[in-house]
């Protein structure tokens, strides 16, 4: 007998096509957008200004789009090939608000495979002592140094946690793909600030104000 249409059936089959034609369309009024939902980037468009100093774990068109709306902005990659792509697209287009930072993942006995997948069957638990010094990166700033926090890298459990103390009350603190499991601890540390969940339908992006 045939199987059952259930939920993920419809969602990756039925909406997912519906979905990414309207992110074509959306695209097409804010191009070099950051990949984060389309009503997260309406937030930005808001939200943010030429007075602010922002910071992002995990780099790519968020940089060059963020670099544009921030007075400074701090950004963190562990990808090699990543950062040489993104840094020569700065001096490009001639962009000099951004420190940009390449952490390289450490080799340690105990490191795991970085990949999604995977690590969505953890069970919620992140285990990432290869990323130590990546994820401690934000530890050198002075807390309530930050205007605007994105978390969309690797570690985000531990990067949002050390991060948390780093923006300013009335602050604003971002997570993408905020709907993994394994991202509860950080949900749950962050309960007590106001919030707004925003979905593609697939996919989250939740934004907090600091208190």
């Amino acid at each position: 007998a045939p199987k059952a249409f259930n939920f993920a059936y419809i969602r990756y089959r039925v909406l997912r096509p519906i979905l990414k034609g309207y992110y074509k369309l959306f695209n097409l009024f804010y191009p070099g957008r950051p990949w984060t939902t389309p009503a997260s980037i309406l937030f930005f468009e808001k939200a943010l200004n030429k007075d602010m100093i922002g910071l992002e774990y995990g780099s790519g068109r968020s940089t060059l789009y963020f670099a544009q709306k921030l007075k400074k902005l701090v950004s963190i990659e562990h990808y090699q090939g990543w950062h040489n792509k993104v840094k020569k697209e700065l001096e490009v287009k001639e962009i000099n608000n951004v420190d940009y930072f390449l952490i390289l993942k450490e080799n340690t006995p105990d490191a795991i495979e970085d990949i999604d997948t995977e690590l969505d069957k953890l069970e919620g638990s992140e285990p990432r002592n290869d990323f130590v010094n990546y994820y401690n990166k934000v530890n050198e700033y002075p807390d309530g140094y930050f205007d605007f926090i994105l978390i969309d890298g690797r570690a985000r459990v531990k990067c949002g946690l050390n991060a948390m103390k780093k923006v300013k009350s009335g602050g604003i603190f971002v997570l993408d793909n905020s709907e993994r499991k394994r991202y509860a601890p950080l949900r749950n540390a962050l309960k007590d600030w106001p919030q707004v969940n925003t979905t593609t339908g697939l996919t989250n992006t939740t934004i907090w104000i600091k208190p």
